[in-house]
């Protein structure tokens, strides 16, 4: 097996458990369902880091109803276009 990158093996994981939580959780009923401005405001904490977020019931929420959590990254990849996370260099 080819050896990876520390940030390559980061990806990998990142991904698998983004496709995890979108199989895992259907709620097909959508119990429970922030609204899409709820979904875009908790997209912009976590493009902020905000460690707060992990205390929000509505995240809670998010990370547990695969319909959401695909609402969520794309929320969340459109707040990263439009502000990319500060490099570190």
């Amino acid at each position: 097996m080819k050896r990876e990158t520390p940030d390559k093996k980061w990806d990998r994981l990142q991904a698998q458990i983004r496709e995890g939580i979108i199989k895992a959780y259907p709620n097909p009923e959508r119990k429970g369902c922030p609204n899409q401005d709820a979904i875009v405001e908790l997209a912009k904490r976590s493009a902020k880091s905000d460690n707060t977020i992990e205390e929000d019931k509505q995240w809670q929420h998010v990370t547990h109803c695969s319909p959401c959590y695909i609402r969520y990254l794309d929320a969340f990849k459109f707040q990263r276009r439009r502000q990319p996370p500060a490099s570190n260099g």
